[in-house]
């Protein structure tokens, strides 16, 4: 797809790249001037396609830095293979202010949430032009902007809240809101969005933000914050649209030939080729040394399941892994891929191949010579169902809960878990179905954990090198949510920054 070049609004907006799909597709605009600019619902549309592009970043939602090097990486079950110092820090669980993954996440939401409030302002005040169209843009870009905050607020707790454009004469010392703060003006702005945006867009539009996905990740707020009954209220809302439901086939709700299916409430947009439209994760799941045949090009396996998650999955009598799940998106030692069935991983895995043996195909489905085409997901409609459950069951609704688990375990080709279980064990099934159901995706790992006090029982039950973590010496491990450092460079630039407790700068 074609970029938005040259659009001089503001430095967050500026050299805005298009995301993928046709709803999208803008001709290059030669240079223009913010005074300028927005004169219609084009120019608005066309600043609104820098908002969405800012989710394209590694260090946004691609599912690399925040999916695999911090969700489930940290959590164990997916091995780093580079080991490079930045990624190892992370997680051995030491956490360093000058972790660049961490000052690139940080940065990279606050990009995000510069164009999105560029947008909000400059599109607020048009005069003549269509209403309902106006507050469409808006709506998109308000919950663009309350994700990256999410992300802001469950990784490092409260930050700067910045709600409007900052310029040269700004004020840029801005000290930390409260994260309760940041959790009201998230939710202020979903509550306002999902009443502007339609349930399902025409096909041209897919892939936008719909009322469906800012219920979802309302849902999600709630439950961070352990306000069940508001979960329960607003994923039931959700239902009520008709609009989303389970695919009877795991593998196919990552297909790129399947995008924004039913199952997907909201994606990270990408189109293959050798444009900033493509990914890289393709390359980072393929075999390192495996026959360009089947990767098309470079190949890193930079991240591979590790061999105890693989273990963790339900076997049948012979001891042979029943879950479904497995079987559409593993491959092992002597295992065929799914979609190309010449593909045999060798019996004896070469070492540069995998750390375990094992090699992950949700997003490497066929060969793919520059950058790869497959969206990120970021919120299925298999999350929903699980956040339901475990709101329903702090409600004293267990039996109600396990109904939407065995859902979940309906596809993955496993029994139904009976009813009448007590209250941590169905918390426990609906987290062991959150550890198979969401490998490599940004939900399910670390922050699910963490935001449930589960994280430092859960490492010590299930890594293996956990008696290597030195937890006892790690006391920022101690809080309650844990919270990373801010980093070293946001406070280089912003003074007024105060750290988190147990972290220096």
């Amino acid at each position: 797809m074609r970029q938005v070049k040259n659009i001089v609004l503001f430095a967050l907006l500026s050299t805005a790249t298009a995301c993928s799909d046709s709803f999208l597709s803008l001709s290059p605009t030669d240079t223009l001037v913010e005074d300028k600019f927005f004169a219609n619902i084009s120019d608005a549309e066309a600043a609104l396609v820098g908002v969405y592009g800012s989710l394209q970043k590694e260090e946004a939602f691609s599912n690399v830095r925040d999916a695999a090097d911090i969700e489930w990486a940290i959590s164990g079950d997916m091995y780093e293979m580079d080991r490079s110092a930045n990624r190892i820090e992370l997680h051995s669980l030491v956490f360093p202010a000058t972790n660049t993954i961490l000052r690139d996440v940080y940065t990279a939401a606050y990009i995000g949430i510069g164009r999105a409030n560029m947008v909000i302002s400059k599109v607020s005040v048009m005069n003549d032009v269509d209403e309902k169209s106006k507050s469409k843009i808006i709506a998109q870009a308000k919950f663009i902007r309350a994700l990256f905050y999410y992300r802001l607020v469950t990784y490092f707790g409260g930050v700067p809240l910045i709600d409007a454009p900052l310029d040269a004469s700004s004020n840029l010392q801005i000290p930390r809101a409260k994260a309760e703060d940041i959790w009201a003006f998230l939710e202020k702005d979903l509550q306002e969005a999902k009443e502007s945006l339609p349930i399902k867009w025409d096909s041209k539009d897919e892939g936008r933000v719909t009322s469906g996905a800012c219920r979802a990740l309302l849902g999600k707020a709630f439950l961070w914050q352990k306000k069940y009954p508001e979960v329960i209220l607003v994923t039931e809302e959700l239902f009520d649209e008709k609009r989303y439901k389970l695919l009877d086939d795991y593998r196919s709700v990552f297909m790129e030939s399947n995008e924004n299916n039913d199952e997907i409430l909201f994606s990270t947009q990408f189109k293959e080729g050798v444009d900033a439209e493509g990914n890289n994760l393709v390359k980072r799941t393929a075999p390192r040394g495996a026959s360009k045949e089947f990767t098309g090009g470079d190949a890193w396996s930079n991240f591979v399941p590790d061999k105890h998650w693989v273990n963790a999955h339900e076997k049948d009598s012979n001891a042979q892994i029943k879950d479904k799940r497995y079987w559409a998106t593993i491959i092992g030692p002597g295992e065929k891929h799914q979609n190309m069935p010449a593909f045999v991983m060798p019996t004896d895995v070469p070492a540069g191949w995998s750390h375990s043996g094992f090699i992950m195909t949700k997003y490497w489905q066929k060969p793919t010579p520059t950058f790869s085409g497959v969206n990120a997901p970021v919120i299925r409609f298999a999350e929903v169902l699980l956040n339901y459950a475990e709101a329903l069951n702090e409600e004293g609704r267990g039996d109600d809960a396990i109904e939407e688990v065995n859902k979940i375990r309906t596809r993955a080709g496993l029994d139904d878990l009976s009813n009448g279980l007590a209250k941590d064990k169905v918390l426990d099934a609906i987290f062991q179905e959150r550890r198979m159901e969401f490998i490599w995706e940004p939900t399910g790992g670390f922050s699910d954990l963490n935001r449930s006090g589960r994280f430092l029982e859960f490492i010590a039950a299930e890594r293996p090198n956990y008696d290597e973590l030195n937890v006892d010496q790690k006391p920022w491990l101690s809080t309650k949510p844990i919270v990373f450092p801010i980093p070293r460079d946001a406070w280089d630039r912003n003074k007024a920054l105060n750290q988190n407790d147990y972290y220096s700068f």
